[in-house]
């Protein structure tokens, strides 16, 4: 059965729905089939279930409520690296949602407000690139005059060198080349852009959760709609969990050195329990000795005077 079909009949019918009638299989936090993000948070898959993002089905096919409480109230709960994981995983998506939204600001930064970038900027590029290109073209000219004139005198070496740096600056102007296509690309991206956020004098901003174009001073019932959208709430609940399994994380790390530290002070009391009764009856053992010792002597003595 594909994991599609699996977690759709999870979904219908409840993980146990192998089970015989009267029996129910005890399920294991670390049991293969059992998402993990779910026990400590929410499945990935299930949040953008539907969206531009959606991510498929997921590969764990468990999602079980209650193995779910069960692990909230579990002492297992912090000490299996579920919680970290999980951490991880929506900290990577978060990281390439603000990307998303630098480049976008950037895209808006093309054409409007103070870092517009004019179309004399771009014919400022290409002017440059083409003074470079011809000197390197130059350069090249230069070089094959001077192989050519090595190569007269019979200087083999001194000619193939020069057709060697001939041939090095060659590529240095393919790579121009390419460098003109991309900044008239980016003209053209640029134009484009600035036509469609000035259409009608309207301003653009870049939602800063998601990432999404949005319209400035846009009617509210447009903003309160993006806000309640199921991207949008996808990448705040991401944030919002971030910042909660980061204190919980911290609070389980300080937990157990608190733990460790009262285990460890247990043990040196015991150590100094033990060193203190061997103390005692090192002490003891010598006491018992010593009158034994004065005894026998006392009785050596009085045989000794019979």
């Amino acid at each position: 059965m594909t994991d599609y079909m699996a977690q759709m009949l999870n979904e219908l019918m409840g993980s146990q729905r192998d089970a015989m009638p009267g029996e129910q299989k005890e399920l294991e936090f670390s049991d293969p089939s059992v998402c993990t993000d779910f026990l400590v948070g929410f499945c990935v898959h299930d949040l953008f279930r539907n969206t531009k993002n959606d991510l498929g089905f997921c590969q764990y096919t468990i999602h079980d409520e209650s193995l779910k409480r069960k692990y909230e109230k579990s002492d297992k709960r912090g000490r299996l690296g579920f919680e970290r994981r999980f951490l991880e995983r929506i900290q990577r998506i978060n990281d390439d949602c603000q990307r998303k939204v630098l480049r976008n600001m950037d895209r808006l930064n093309v054409t409007q407000g103070e870092n517009k970038v004019s179309e004399e900027v771009f014919a400022k590029k290409l002017e440059e690139l083409n003074v470079r290109r011809e000197a390197i073209s130059n350069k090249i000219d230069g070089l094959m005059n001077e192989a050519q004139i090595h190569g007269e005198l019979g200087k083999v070496e001194a000619a193939q060198a020069a057709v060697d740096k001939a041939d090095r600056a060659k590529q240095e102007r393919d790579e121009l080349d390419n460098e003109e296509t991309k900044i008239k690309n980016e003209r053209a991206r640029a134009l484009s852009m600035e036509e469609s956020v000035t259409m009608g004098n309207r301003q653009m901003q870049v939602c800063q959760v998601c990432g999404c174009f949005m319209l400035q001073n846009d009617a509210q019932q447009r903003i309160d709609d993006h806000i309640t959208g199921k991207l949008h709430i996808a990448y705040q609940t991401i944030l919002d969990n971030i910042e909660r399994l980061a204190k919980e994380i911290d609070d389980f790390r300080s937990k157990r050195r608190g733990s460790s530290e009262r285990e460890e002070r247990r043990r040196d009391d015991r150590r100094r329990s033990r060193s203190r009764s061997r103390d005692r009856s090192h002490r003891h053992g010598s006491s018992s000795r010593s009158h034994g010792h004065h005894y026998h002597h006392r009785s050596d003595r009085r045989s000794h005077r019979h």
